[in-house]
């Protein structure tokens, strides 16, 4: 199965200048809560989470008014193509512990999103109750990794 097959392609933007009560705002809008980050050109240069916008008005103690998108935005920009299988992209959400990734074309647009929610549902859609294929197991795989937390360092 293909990432095309089960996107999102109703995909809300902001720019790097944009302030995090805009994008606060458009999570609230649509429901979601991860806001890609373009430049001029259309093309994908991070992503605002809601944890992301949660944890910078925590540590500023500013009005979200006053923060702008590049100032908060995962700089690393974990994304999938619209021709990768499912288990490409659920790899690449477990390797780097995220559960939503933007889906780009051949240009770094954003086309879509894909999240692990979307995932679930469409193969719980798809399976028997007594489905047990790796597919799965692969979604299981993904939510472990995505969920595992380091243990602390041991106290001497």
């Amino acid at each position: 199965m293909k990432v095309r097959e089960i996107l999102r392609r109703e995909v809300r933007v902001a720019r790097p200048e944009s302030d995090l009560a805009t994008i606060g705002r458009t999570m609230d809008e649509i429901g979601c809560g991860i806001v890609p980050i373009v430049n001029e050109r259309g093309q994908a240069v991070g992503v605002v989470t809601d944890r992301d916008l949660c944890l910078a008005l925590a540590r500023a103690d500013r009005r979200p008014s006053e923060l702008k998108a590049h100032e908060v935005m995962s700089g690393d920009l974990f994304t999938c193509g619209a021709g990768d299988l499912i288990e490409e992209a659920l790899a690449q959400m477990a390797l780097h512990r995220v559960r939503r990734l933007p889906v780009l074309d051949e240009r770094q647009q954003i086309i879509g999103l894909l999240s692990l929610d979307d995932v679930v549902l469409y193969a719980r859609a798809l399976a028997t109750e007594d489905f047990t294929g790796p597919f799965y197991a692969d979604i299981a795989r993904t939510l472990m990794a995505i969920c595992e937390h380091p243990l602390p360092a041991p106290v001497h």
